[in-house]
Parts: C-alpha cells; sequence; structure tokens
C-alpha cells in the first residue's frame, strides 16, 4: 500500500507544478498582450473640501522626470467646475520610455488661491497605473502671506526696543512709539492721533527691509472703543498691491490704488523720520 501512495503523490506534485507554470505563463502573455495604455485617468478632490469658482483652471502635465532636464510628454488646462472631478490626460505611447520614471504634476488655479499636490504621482512606468486619485491641499495666497508676517510681527514686538514720541496742534494730538529689532532696525510704526468729540484715528506700519509691508488705518468714534472704518494696505516682496480691503459698518470693499499709494507715501514719510529715532 505504501508503495503506491509514494508515486501517486509525486505524480501529484508534479501535476501541481506544471499548472503553476503554465498559469504564470498564461499571466505573462496576457500582460504582453494587454494594450498600452493611452491616457492618464483618474479624479482630482480637494483635502478639505471648498467650492471653487467656474473659471477655476486644472492645468495637468505628463513628466519624464529622469531626464534632466524634464520632460512634459503631454498636458491639457480644463474647467472643472466643481471637485471632485475626473480628468482624461491622453498621451503618444511612442514617447513613452518603459525604463524612465514619469509623473503626473496637478495644479489648480483658483483666482488668487492655488492648490497642489503635496506629493508626486509616478504613473505608467515601473510597475505604476495609469489611474490615479488626486488629492490637494491649498497654499496660502499672496495676501494670507502678508497677514501671516504681519501677526508675526506683532507678536514680535514685545521683545523689541522703542522710541516713543509725540505732538500735537489745534485740533489734535498724536502719540507713537517706533519698535526697533537689532538686525532689521525699524520694523513697526504705532500712531494714535486723537480729536477730541471726533473720535481718533489709528495707525500700524509694518517695515520688510526698510520698505512698507502692510499699513493698518482706523477710524474710532468718540467715546468708542472700537472702530467703525478699518483699511488695510499691503504689499509682498517684490512690492506688488496684494492686501487692499475697506471695512466701513457692516460692508466690505476693495482699497481703491489710489488709496493704497496714499497708504504706502505715509508709511515712507513716518519711516524716514522715525527711523533716526533709534532708541538708546
Amino acid at each position: 500500500m505504501q508503495k503506491l501512495v509514494l508515486p501517486l503523490l509525486i505524480a501529484s506534485l508534479a501535476l501541481a507544478a506544471c499548472g503553476q507554470s503554465n498559469n504564470a505563463a498564461n499571466q505573462t502573455k496576457a500582460a504582453a498582450q494587454a494594450p498600452a495604455p493611452t491616457s492618464v485617468t483618474g479624479t482630482v478632490s480637494l483635502k478639505i473640501p471648498a467650492p471653487i469658482g467656474p473659471t477655476a483652471q486644472l492645468k495637468l502635465s505628463l513628466t519624464n522626470v529622469s531626464l534632466k532636464p524634464e520632460i512634459t510628454v503631454a498636458q491639457s488646462t480644463t474647467t472643472p467646475g466643481q471637485l471632485p472631478a475626473q480628468f482624461n490626460l491622453p498621451f503618444e505611447p511612442g514617447k513613452i520610455d518603459q525604463n524612465a520614471l514619469y509623473v503626473l504634476n496637478v495644479e489648480l488655479i483658483d483666482g488668487e488661491r492655488r492648490y497642489v499636490a503635496p506629493r508626486q504621482y509616478p504613473v505608467i512606468t515601473r510597475g505604476s497605473l495609469s489611474k490615479v486619485d488626486v488629492v490637494m491641499t491649498p497654499e496660502a495666497t499672496a495676501s494670507e502671506k502678508v497677514d501671516a508676517e504681519y501677526a508675526s510681527l506683532e507678536r514680535a514686538i514685545g521683545g523689541m526696543k522703542r522710541s516713543q514720541g509725540a505732538s500735537e496742534d489745534e485740533t489734535s494730538t498724536t502719540a507713537w512709539d517706533g519698535f526697533f529689532d537689532g538686525k532689521n532696525g525699524l520694523r513697526y510704526i504705532r500712531e494714535i492721533t486723537d480729536y477730541g468729540d471726533k473720535g481718533r484715528t489709528n495707525f500700524y506700519y509694518a517695515y520688510r527691509d526698510g520698505k512698507p509691508m502692510l499699513v493698518v488705518q482706523e477710524r474710532v468714534p468718540a467715546m468708542a472703543e472700537r472702530a467703525n472704518a478699518v483699511t488695510r494696505a499691503g504689499w509682498d516682496e517684490a512690492g506688488a498691491l496684494v492686501v487692499k480691503t475697506k471695512k466701513e459698518g457692516g460692508s466690505v470693499s476693495v482699497l481703491a490704488d489710489p488709496e493704497a499709494k496714499s497708504l504706502y507715501e505715509r508709511a515712507v514719510a513716518k519711516y524716514d523720520v522715525i527711523s533716526k529715532r533709534t532708541p538708546k
């Protein structure tokens, strides 16, 4: 009986091995016969859902990153309307090097807001698929960057040296203080002008490399603690006006360029005077 069992077991193992070999060969053959992809497809969504405008532009590009410089083999620009959205980026298979690494770059521009993918998405070659689901995150806008820089500066003035001054005329009294750091000189000016029963005006000037970064003007009624009108103008490192808001009561509007220019010139004039009043 034992003599029969051993040959049967050997035969069974041989058949199983043969079957596995045939399956592997069939899979390889099927993969070889599968048509090469002609497009990258998938979906685009936001990590934190948010509405986008009807004119928002979705920019896709398929790039060979193995080459230096990198080569873009396909690209498109569409208006997705709302997200999540499906996309289809066609390309010419003849331009694809199977030994190279390709990534899908995705960018969404919605007004001044830019959304990007926080990581690269390899596609097509080296075992990567031609279908991907892209998740995007927002970048800070130019105005948000200036606002964040201003907030950081405000938090830091407590550790800076301060210079003070005051003046008065027939209708008002003005007091100011300037804040200096050891490396960059005058960084911040706070100016308050009191008009008695006509209220007061507060100005806050922030500087970057000796040039105005942000100016805030507040109009405060007499006997009140809070402003009923606030004007803000801010500039990026290239000097472009990126913060331009005007709030009066419950309404908000865009600050006109001439008003922003006037605030800029006022900030320059204040800097020229107070920067020379270095604290001892």
